[in-house]
């Protein structure tokens, strides 16, 4: 997986998220929420990050659940599977592909702003799962959630936000003022480009 042209990967992660959308049995879901966690097992990737990794939907999913009403056993199955399984696929597809590779890829045909803004907000990403990590870790410290005491978890809560956008602004600001250093002009260039 990790040889495999980032072009051939994009298109085949294209492919299988097309079929994902459009299957709508149990059982094939199933097989292919299989054949996704087998590949990146078979290619050596760390299992818990990818099952780590693949769980962030469920917080979405609990509120789509908690906002349709009757919707059956069999269809929440199939919305699982298929979140899951296309989330797998996203995750396999980014833990085996270099960043400028995927970047050098969809310049070819995006402007260079649109590559500007998807490559901060994959680097944002890194940076709110750090941030977040870091205020599991203080919340935790401070005594976490305490139902006997709602105020003063209430207090560690809007400590921990805080925190949370603090950190986040300034480490967006940390990369920001660092590119421009470099002498980035809205443009991501990379081994290749022609422009560059």
């Amino acid at each position: 997986m990790h040889r495999v042209p980032a072009a051939i990967k994009m298109i085949a992660l294209a492919l299988i998220i097309l079929l994902l959308l459009n299957i709508q049995t149990i059982p094939l879901l199933s097989a292919m929420l299989a054949a996704v966690i087998l590949i990146a097992i078979t290619a050596h990737l760390p299992v818990k990050t990818v099952f780590v990794l693949m769980l962030y939907p469920s917080l979405f999913l609990v509120i789509l659940f908690f906002s349709i009403t009757g919707i059956t056993v069999a269809a929440v199955l199939i919305i699982i599977l298929r979140v899951f399984a296309i989330t797998g696929a996203v995750v396999v597809f980014f833990l085996t592909t270099s960043y400028p590779a995927i970047f050098s890829i969809l310049s070819r045909f995006l402007p260079g702003f649109m590559i500007a803004a998807l490559f901060f907000t994959y680097r944002s990403i890194f940076i709110i799962s750090d941030s977040l990590n870091n205020i599991r870790t203080m919340f935790h410290l401070r005594g976490g959630i305490n139902y006997r005491h709602p105020a003063a978890t209430l207090s560690r809560l809007g400590t921990a936000l805080g925190h949370f956008l603090v950190h986040s602004i300034e480490m967006s600001q940390r990369i920001s003022d660092a590119l421009k250093v470099r002498g980035f002009k809205n443009r991501i260039y990379h081994l290749g480009d022609k422009n560059g």
